[in-house]
């Protein structure tokens, strides 16, 4: 079975288009980062789905969002793990500091938190691409 097509996307210009449209960039990348992680690893990242963490994140003030960013740290270190791709390390608890030092950033940190997921699917991606074995 083919792996699925994965839009490859520049960490950086996800940090620089997060700050120049004051965040609302993330919307979407969210979205297909919920897309994509479903697909790849085909559970959702906390069980309910984009639209209604989203609700649960606007309600919150942001906090719920520490949770999502901290379950799609799980989720790719996790399977990276379980098709034996090389894993350097779990992202959870950078992905949780960052998050919660974006109440004190302007919510900047946050930023850095889905440039550093993009990389790390990005990473996921390059290594099934270069024939690395994994069980789809």
């Amino acid at each position: 079975m083919n792996a699925p097509v994965f839009e490859k996307r520049d960490p950086g210009i996800i940090l620089v288009l997060s700050i120049f449209t004051c965040g609302f960039y993330l919307l979407y990348w969210y979205f297909r980062m919920y897309e994509e992680l479903e697909e790849l690893t085909g559970e959702p990242i906390t069980g309910t789905g984009y639209w209604l963490d989203l609700l649960f994140t606007v309600l919150s003030c942001s906090v719920y969002g520490i949770w999502v960013d901290y379950r799609i740290s799980q989720q790719l270190h996790d399977f990276e793990i379980e098709q034996g791709l090389p894993a350097p390390g779990d992202t959870a608890t950078m992905a949780v500091v960052l998050d919660g030092m974006a109440y004190i950033s302007g919510f900047f940190s946050n930023y850095v938190t889905s440039a550093l997921h993009q990389d790390q699917l990005n990473k996921i991606v390059k290594k099934m691409n270069q024939g690395v074995p994994v069980g789809f």
